[in-house]
């Protein structure tokens, strides 16, 4: 077991460019200190350099990063591709073993549509849309799993604010 009845995991998966990352990070800024952000891309690709392949140690460090947070008292974004045939076992076992509110939302955002998105990320020129179709992923929900999907039609103030009622959450109200 992980986490305890008070903590919360809300898990953020799909395709680059689909909107996951600025959704976790309006996210986090809205519920506030005591919510840690686990970015798949920084564990992943920073920290380790290893590219993602089938039992990636980066598998295990995600894991561990979210329970080490949750155990202590931390709410959890956990945001990435987060494919669901590399990371779904663990992503399962998570949802099992936490004692918490555990929550899944699936972008489901076509192709063109991430490319679009894309362009207007920090990261644009890192890589392009070849890359991206050799990583995209075709409505890659999770097996065994309820989970919420987002399509490209719903804006991110309402992907927040559904997730915040979702939890049943107090957002933090927004400085400036």
């Amino acid at each position: 077991m992980t986490g305890s009845p008070s903590t919360r995991l809300v898990v953020l998966r799909g395709n680059s460019g689909s909107g996951k990352s600025t959704t976790a990070r309006t996210l986090r800024e809205r519920l506030g200190r005591g919510t840690a952000w686990v970015e798949q891309d920084y564990l992943r690709r920073i920290l380790l350099r290893e590219r993602d392949v089938p039992g990636g140690v980066n598998i295990g460090l995600i894991d561990t990063n979210v329970r080490y947070a949750l155990d202590h008292g931390y709410d959890v974004v956990l945001e990435g591709i987060l494919d669901a045939g590399r990371y779904g076992d663990m992503l399962r076992r998570l949802t099992s073993d936490h004692r918490g509110t555990t929550l899944h939302y699936y972008f489901d955002i076509p192709f063109a549509e991430t490319v679009v998105r894309h362009g207007t990320r920090d990261n644009r020129d890192e890589f392009g849309p070849d890359l991206m179709q050799d990583w995209y992923r075709e409505h890659d929900v999770l097996p065994g799993i309820k989970q919420t999907v987002i399509g490209p039609d719903r804006a991110l103030d309402e992907t927040v604010a559904q997730i915040l009622t979702d939890l049943g959450a107090d957002p933090v109200p927004l400085e400036g």
